[in-house]
């Protein structure tokens, strides 16, 4: 009887356990429902991760959200699609640019921004299996980009292909430098057969670049395969759902970079591009990268510290005909485009405000400049190389007029590349000594030189990238203040607020606590609005001097513009 009871209580105390959980359930999922649509979309990557322009291109979103979405993506058409993540990509045929960002955005908030890169080649993606010679996927096309995935430990991608004798083959990998995969990758070019042919690491970044000019006619087997970026203990291939790569591959022109590397910002003109299978003198018109929206996005390739004018903005010179594309920068300063290398017998002048880009061609090559200057004149001497992605490690010297070495300068803060600031002591002529670190020197190790007047000027980063605002919680942005010589107070202001969003201005003084950093709050009365505004900094000496606030740099770009949600 005691079991019976037992049993039978057990029975009734599990019933009344059932009818609790079917009569909460509905509630739970209604709370669980409103908890969902109460998030902001999150973005991790985007696969294919590119396209090439004048064509439309389905793309996979990968992260949480709640579909359909609303998508910010200047520059390009971007529709979400009817399948949950998918996106469809129109990117016009003459679009300047090399990288445009996507981002999602609900009445939540907004996503991170993810890198879509643009090219001229025609896209292919890859396909299983193919990890083995012998299997490799093969390519019938002359020239493509091949979207694909180390999609687990271990994954190793090949592609085969037909080269002629005489033939350069190019491949190149973009991953972790411009789209942010977590993977060193590492490309070879093989036999049929396995033998390794070609090697390369690190070329552009974490992302191998190489050139293979085949000595007779056939078949041959490009292969990738990674280790993390951030390294641990084992040693042994590695793979994600996120270790995502375009491959170019290519027997025609490919460019890596344009001499001069800086430009007229009015008057850009044409360069001459190089890299592999490029015909000498090959010149291309130089763009600026306006087909982005500068008024909403701007993409920065300054590393912090290197006093970059605050007015220098970017240039893309690119062709249908050419894989590749260079990056050029576009200033407001004389720009001079040398001929010859700069031998310590006969410096070439470099003027004040100038830039120079140089060229060390051999190992062990010195460039010397002669830089005229009256004493007590404030000047910025600044070579940037290295965060450029090419293999250059510059030092710089500079010598007075009695030859004493009165500035020995290596790396500027995060980076191997270098800016320091001088006063002259004397009259006379000084001299601006150029070498690589390590005496090294080959066709890419190019570096853009720049001196210019030390002004008085100013820099304002912030972390935020997106913020939210309710009208219970007010919310403040953290602003950073970089001054550059004699600036006086600096007024901070929140350009573009839509109605029912208010932020008073902030003030950094040229000394105090505020001097480095300042906060603006934002306050909200209810009205739901998501989109970019921008923040921006007014100062009052020298008059009239206004910088925008830029977020911190994440894959060498920064935004003018942070995402506001209010609601």
């Amino acid at each position: 009887m005691e079991c019976q009871e037992s049993i039978k209580t057990r029975r009734a105390r599990g019933c009344r356990l059932l009818r609790a959980r079917f009569c909460w359930s509905p509630f739970l999922l209604v709370i669980l429902t409103i908890q969902a649509h109460a998030a902001p979309p999150t973005l991790t990557h985007l696969f294919p991760a590119g396209g090439q322009r004048g064509t439309k291109v389905v793309v996979t979103a990968t992260g949480s959200f709640t579909w359909p979405v609303s998508v910010w993506a200047p520059g390009l058409e971007v529709k979400p699609g009817k399948e949950a993540g998918k996106l469809e990509i129109s990117i016009p045929k003459d679009l300047a640019a090399d990288r445009a960002w996507i981002r999602l955005y609900n009445a939540d908030g907004a996503s991170t921004s993810a890198p879509f890169l643009i090219g001229s080649l025609k896209e292919i993606s890859e396909t299983e299996p193919n990890d083995a010679p012998r299997t490799a996927q093969h390519v019938a096309e002359a020239s493509c980009v091949v979207n694909g995935v180390l999609s687990k430990p271990g994954d190793v991608d090949g592609f085969s292909v037909r080269v002629n004798a005489g033939q350069t083959l190019v491949a190149a990998v973009d991953a972790h430098t411009r789209l942010g995969s977590p993977m060193d990758a590492i490309l070879q070019v093989t036999s049929v057969d396995g033998d390794v042919l070609a090697e390369n690491n690190d070329s552009f970044g974490y992302d191998p670049r190489l050139a293979f000019t085949a000595t007779k006619s056939g078949v041959y087997v490009v292969r990738i395969f990674a280790f993390p970026a951030d390294p641990g203990t084992a040693i042994s291939f590695s793979g994600a759902p996120n270790y995502i790569y375009r491959l170019t591959l290519t027997t025609g022109p490919y460019i890596t970079h344009a001499v001069p590397l800086a430009v007229s910002r009015t008057k850009p003109g044409e360069v001459e591009v190089r890299g592999w299978n490029i015909s000498p003198g090959t010149r291309l018109p130089v763009r600026p990268l306006g087909g982005l929206k500068l008024a909403e996005y701007f993409e920065s390739e300054a590393a912090p510290d290197l006093r970059i004018p605050a007015d220098a903005g970017l240039g893309l010179a690119f062709s249908p005909a050419l894989a590749g594309a260079a990056r050029v920068r576009l200033t407001a300063l004389a720009v001079v485009e040398p001929t010859t290398p700069a031998n310590a017998k006969s410096p070439p002048s470099v003027l004040m405000d100038s830039t120079v880009t140089g060229w060390l061609r051999t190992p062990r090559q010195t460039d010397v400049y002669r830089l005229a200057l009256k004493k007590g004149q404030h000047f910025v001497v600044s070579v940037e190389s290295n965060h450029l992605h090419f293999p250059l490690d510059p030092v710089v010297k500079l010598l007075n007029p009695d030859g004493a070495v009165v500035a020995d300068v290596d790396d500027t803060g995060t980076t191997r590349d270098l800016a320091f600031a001088h006063v002259a002591t004397k009259d006379g002529d000084y001299r601006v000594v150029v070498q690589d670190r390590y005496r090294h020197g080959g066709p890419r190790h190019v570096y853009r030189l720049t001196v210019r007047r030390e002004t008085p000027d100013f820099e304002l980063t912030t972390t935020s990238e997106s913020i939210i605002v309710t009208a219970a919680k007010p919310v403040e942005i953290p602003i950073k203040v970089q001054r550059y010589g004699a600036v006086g107070p600096i007024v901070l202001r929140v350009v573009g607020l839509p109605d029912g969003v208010t932020a008073a201005p902030a003030v950094s003084e040229p000394t105090g606590p505020s001097a480095a950093a300042v906060t603006l709050k934002l306050t909200c009365k209810g009205k739901a609005f998501s989109g970019p505004v921008r923040l921006v900094g007014l100062a009052s000496q020298p008059k009239g001097l206004e910088r925008r606030v830029r977020t911190a740099p994440r894959l060498n770009a920064a935004f003018e513009t942070i995402w506001l949600t209010s609601k």
